[in-house]
């Protein structure tokens, strides 16, 4: 094992070419998106996994800011007599409540989990180059959305990501959103839009939006998502692709 980042953390680093992550909400068409994704040779665009990248962003967000662990990280870097009076008997002691926790490094933390996510939930085919996921759940946690989006950005290497949205009406006639009260699902969907463009519009680098109504108008449509991601743009095979209809 090397010391570098690819060799403490193998897995997150083996697709060379980063990570594409589809953001939306459910029956907004985004698994026609994961359809043309992994269309691309060296694509790896796994489905739904129920969330789970918010939980580790959760535990590694608990490590880097919980007081227990930053208060002793900090002042254990710290002479003797500089440390918070509370923590001066304490730290490196066994009898410690948190006895250990100045020694975790919430860096490492955080790569470890998204190193174990990317080997297993993931688990990129062989041969991929760019790998990542769908997920419809992000917006359900409108408080927690940015320090989510903050992990994956900071973890997985080139990380890109693609909002997908739809309009309100069309969602909230589809699927599940029919039994639940109208007015509840377009504030969902609008609150959902609002964080997703914000995101995208404090990393234009990283962020695109797609429409789904932009779908209906043919593969030109694409043509920006495509250079976005520094993939030939072959309009035949995207058409065929889009004509391919999901029921959404």
């Amino acid at each position: 094992m090397t010391d570098g980042p690819a060799g403490r953390y193998p897995a997150l680093h083996a697709p060379s070419q980063g990570y594409v992550f589809i953001i939306t909400y459910g029956r907004s068409g985004s698994t026609l998106t994961q359809s043309l994704l992994n269309a691309i040779p060296g694509y790896c665009i796994r489905g739904e996994n129920g969330n789970l990248t918010a939980l580790l962003a959760r535990a590694a967000d608990r490590v880097q800011h919980h007081p227990m662990f930053a208060q002793r990280r900090a002042d254990a870097a710290l002479p003797p007599e500089k440390r918070r009076p509370y923590l001066r008997p304490l730290l490196g002691q066994p009898f410690d409540p948190w006895a250990g926790a100045e020694a975790v490094d919430p860096q490492a933390f955080r790569l470890a989990l998204m190193d174990a996510f990317v080997a297993q939930v993931l688990r990129p085919d062989p041969g991929c180059r760019v790998c990542g996921f769908k997920e419809i759940r992000f917006h359900e946690d409108p408080e927690f959305f940015p320090v989510h989006m903050a992990v994956l950005r900071d973890s997985f290497p080139q990380a890109r990501f693609l909002f997908q949205t739809r309009g309100h009406d069309a969602v909230a006639r589809s699927g599940w959103w029919a039994d639940q009260p109208r007015d509840q699902v377009l504030a969902d969907l609008a609150r959902a839009d609002a964080l997703f463009r914000g995101f995208a519009a404090a990393h234009p680098d990283r962020s695109r939006i797609i429409a789904y109504e932009g779908l209906a108008h043919g593969p030109d449509y694409l043509r920006h998502i495509f250079d976005f991601l520094g993939e030939p743009f072959d309009p035949d095979a995207v058409a065929a692709l889009l004509a391919r209809q999901l029921g959404h």
